[in-house]
């Protein structure tokens, strides 16, 4: 068990990463932000309603599909394999939380790296710019980085097979996913999510079950335009290899899920932390 001062340091020092993140715009993209939001705003708003819950229709059906297989159960497994090497008396998932904040740190980052490696392959293939590989990017862009916020949810204690859970992974997605200069209103959103789990009946969720907003839309589009660069590039061989191309696509999805990831862990460590603060009667 962290002692308070630990608790306390590692919250400030979670405070100056807010700071420093969501200050750091990416400026570079804000000409192209302000194109691509008048792009969707010339679109009829029953279409982007559409669209919306198209997108949340996927990810709803993707993320019950990943809790509901096999490796799904092996990763919970070699989680608590991983907590037990801490502390002996950890039986489920919730107990993963009781461990130090160094511990849920060593466990979040065995699987970040796998994540981000996963990303950045899946990117590289898509390099090669076959038809079939640009059609499932975005499809497959979305599952791997939805299964990084299940995986930070898992490293901090927080079981996903709750219904409430479900719902905050899904809006933790969401803002980790949206255009980096335009999270900061989620990211505080956020913070209020746990209140909208129904104390009677911890499983249950009464808050917005809507998941993507018109802001998010602006990603598709900039995913849209690293496919068309990579068909561009498709021409550009080395030795027969769209090699450019290749590159182009890893550093685009690594860079994507580095994003998500570090709002994930960012939620789901602060999140852990003040719990163990207000339950140790240190608020």
């Amino acid at each position: 068990m962290s002692s308070p001062e630990q608790i306390q340091r590692r919250l400030e020092a979670l405070q100056e990463w807010e700071e420093h993140y969501f200050q750091t715009r990416d400026t570079h993209f804000r000409s192209l932000e302000a194109l691509q939001a008048e792009t969707i705003s010339r679109i009829p708003r029953r279409w982007n309603q559409k669209l919306m819950d198209a997108v949340d229709r996927f990810l709803f059906y993707t993320q019950s599909m990943i809790l509901n297989t096999g490796v799904q159960r092996e990763i919970e497994e070699r989680i608590l394999t991983t907590a037990r090497v801490f502390r002996d008396d950890i039986e489920g998932i919730a107990d993963v939380g009781k461990l130090r904040v160094e511990e849920n740190k060593f466990i979040l980052s065995q699987v970040m790296a796998k994540q981000r490696l996963l990303a950045f392959g899946q990117g590289g293939i898509t390099g090669f710019g076959g038809p079939f590989l640009l059609a499932s990017d975005i499809p497959l862009l979305m599952a791997i980085n939805l299964r990084t916020v299940q995986l930070s949810a898992l490293s901090f204690g927080y079981d996903l097979r709750h219904p409430a859970e479900m719902m905050i992974a899904l809006k933790v997605f969401q803002v980790g996913s949206t255009p980096h200069s335009l999270q900061y209103q989620g990211w505080q959103e956020l913070e209020w999510e746990k209140g909208n789990i129904v104390k009677e009946f911890p499983g249950l969720y009464e808050g917005d079950e809507q998941i993507i907003d018109e802001d998010w839309l602006q990603q598709p589009l900039r995913q849209v335009g690293k496919l068309t660069m990579i068909m561009l590039l498709r021409k550009k061989l080395i030795q027969g290899v769209p090699l450019i191309g290749i590159a182009y696509g890893a550093y685009s999805n690594y860079r994507f899920a580095r994003q998500v990831s570090e709002i994930a862990s960012g939620y789901y460590e602060k999140r852990n932390l003040l719990e163990r603060w207000n339950n140790s009667g240190f608020a």
